[in-house]
């Protein structure tokens, strides 16, 4: 929340964090994305052909034509021909922060810029003096750095306060402008005395580039080994990313991203060539961190430490995201074996091997099922049934309605396989074999397995399978190549599970231990039934989530005539439901 105590320049700030321009700009022109930018015909005159471009990265807009340009508040002033304070006003609301305008404004924001200066002054200051401490320029040879990450990253040392004080008095501050930069604190006896004194400093940069303040670490004995800045009026932790002023031009180039815990993991990913790493300054998450990341990079990736806290924080921050999920937005999860951290990792592996740890990196809607996962204590019916208080839990944190849905089918067909896994399949004399092997995706995959083991399924249940939607990609693709070539020549070869012997050796693998594991035993009518069961089991999902859309459409629709017909619906579907959940196999 910014209060009368903030600038303008952090109001923006923030609006820049939780708004892209292009979608407040969106609301009254029309914007095609092209390249790094949204373009479209400009507001301000007329024009046949689109000048006007908004750039979401760094929050402006552009008319080539008539040469208008600005900020969200710039924009806001001219099209709605409002005064500032109106404009600033009507943003603010927009973007749920609330901002009041007084007289003192321009007294903080003289004092904000003192503090900026004299934090400036003293990183030149500990930039200079690590030239002078051989112990802090051996510790960071210690680490693998070299003279090119320690100029990117400005990495100084700072000695004595008294040599720091003295310094900044040459330079003109006033001893009382230097106590209210955190470059000092009071001790047990009200006596200032160093933060960062015997430390090795990191610069600490904001959105716009601003050097808000320094990480720190200690070269003498010390119960906390690194510290941040405390939050000031100028460094906000949750606006910040570290290392993204001196990886930007790498990840826009890469639009790829990955998120470590600290500044030393930056800094390590950047002297073994990975430059598109930033760091929260610990393993928490903000809306505006996530939001500036999504800036960059559409589908960000997580790579906190390897040990039982890091994994525990990126549990966190993945149900912390579902809040925020858009379409084509997501993240992904790096785990670094061996309670690992980045540096500690490339201490004894390559490049090449961290990379590798990405190409295997699981997705938040994986992990999210994991999590659910957790919180089944056994197998028994009054613990599997939490799974769907659990899903619904999830689902409501997830404000977007399209991604709601999308995440409901997905962790609904999850669910069915994983109680599919675990549970021997009875049907009256019958008993199957316990799966040894979990197999992701058991349902879709026995059933892309018995219709090409049994063409006649083909046949004898075609409606019902053409309306099924296969939840996992490739089996999607799969079965639609499978009825295309049914429906073009049902006696092709192709149309046989030998296809996949050498196109597909693992999925092909997969089929004969399900065929083993799932139908050898089955005699006689068996095989036909469990085949109309796992076609139960993939229809409940759909046709529950179905149900739950036209509910909301009913509650919604004001037209009474197509309610009535939204009701039928709604009856005829809530039949069918009941009909699968209280079926006994025939």
């Amino acid at each position: 929340m910014i209060d009368q105590k903030s600038s303008i320049n952090n109001f923006l700030n923030e609006v820049n964090m939780k708004v892209r321009l292009s979608d407040f700009i969106g609301q009254y022109v029309d914007l095609v994305e092209k390249g790094n930018s949204f373009v479209g015909r400009c507001p301000f005159h007329n024009e046949k052909t689109p000048s006007f471009n908004v750039n979401n990265e760094k929050s402006l807009f552009y008319c080539f034509g008539c040469k208008a340009g600005g900020n969200i508040l710039n924009f806001t002033t001219k099209y709605k021909n409002f005064t500032f304070l109106e404009a600033v006003d009507y943003v603010s609301k927009y973007a749920g922060i609330s901002f009041i305008v007084d007289k003192k404004t321009r007294k903080v924001t003289t004092h904000e810029k003192i503090i900026l200066e004299i934090l400036k002054k003293a990183n030149n200051f500990f930039q200079s003096n690590l030239q002078d401490s051989s112990e802090a320029l051996n510790y960071l040879r210690s680490r693998g750095l070299k003279n090119d990450e320690i100029k990117t990253f400005n990495i100084g040392f700072c000695p004595e306060e008294r040599l720091l004080i003295n310094y900044l008095k040459e330079k003109g501050f006033e001893p009382e402008d230097i106590k209210k930069t955190d470059l000092l604190i009071k001790n047990k006896n009200n006596e200032f005395f160093g933060r960062f004194r015997k430390r090795i400093t990191f610069p600490i940069f904001d959105f716009s580039n601003n050097l808000v303040g320094f990480g720190g670490r200690s070269l003498i004995e010390s119960k906390i080994k690194y510290i941040n800045s405390q939050e000031s009026l100028v460094f906000k932790k949750s606006q910040i990313l570290f290392g993204l002023q001196q990886n930007l031009e790498f990840i826009r180039k890469e639009k790829q991203l990955f998120l470590v815990e600290g500044y030393m993991d930056v800094i390590k990913l950047y002297s073994y060539g990975i430059k598109n790493a930033v760091s929260p300054l610990g393993t928490t998450l903000s809306e505006i961190q996530l939001r500036k990341m999504w800036n960059y990079s559409e589908v960000p990736f997580i790579c906190f430490d390897g040990d039982d806290a890091g994994i525990s924080a990126s549990k966190k921050i993945a149900v912390k995201i579902l809040k925020f999920l858009k379409p084509g937005k997501s993240i992904k999860f790096i785990t670094i074996p061996e309670n690992a951290d980045p540096d500690l990792f490339l201490e004894n592996k390559t490049k090449i091997d961290f990379l590798n740890l990405r190409n295997q990196s699981i997705d938040l809607s994986n992990l999210i099922w994991e999590i659910v996962k957790e919180s089944i204590k056994t197998d028994t019916p009054e613990f599997l049934a939490i799974i769907d208080e659990k899903i619904k839990n999830i689902i409501d944190k997830i404000e977007d309605r399209n991604v709601s849905s999308e995440y409901f089918k997905f962790l609904k067909a999850k669910k069915d396989s994983y109680i599919w896994n675990i549970n021997k399949i009875q049907s009256g004399n019958y008993k199957l074999k316990k799966v040894v092997n979990v197999i992701e995706n058991t349902n879709e995959k026995l059933f892309i397995s018995m219709i090409l083991l049994d063409k006649n399924y083909l046949t004898e249940f075609h409606e019902e399978i053409f309306d099924i939607r296969l939840v996992e990609v490739n089996l999607r693709e799969e079965l639609q190549k499978i009825l295309k070539t049914f429906n073009e020549n049902p006696n092709s070869t192709l149309l046989n599970i030998e296809k996949f012997k050498e196109t597909n050796f693992k999925f092909y693998q997969e089929i004969l231990d399900l065929k083993r594991t799932h139908l050898d035993s089955l005699v006689g009518d068996e095989k036909k039934i469990f085949f109309k069961q796992i076609l139960n089991n993939l229809r409940l999902p759909v046709l529950i989530n179905e149900r739950e859309l036209i509910q909301k459409e009913i509650v919604e629709e004001k037209n009474s005539l197509i309610s009535e017909n939204l009701l039928k619906k709604y009856t005829r579907i809530s039949e069918e439901i009941r009909v699968i959940q209280n079926k006994d196999i025939e």
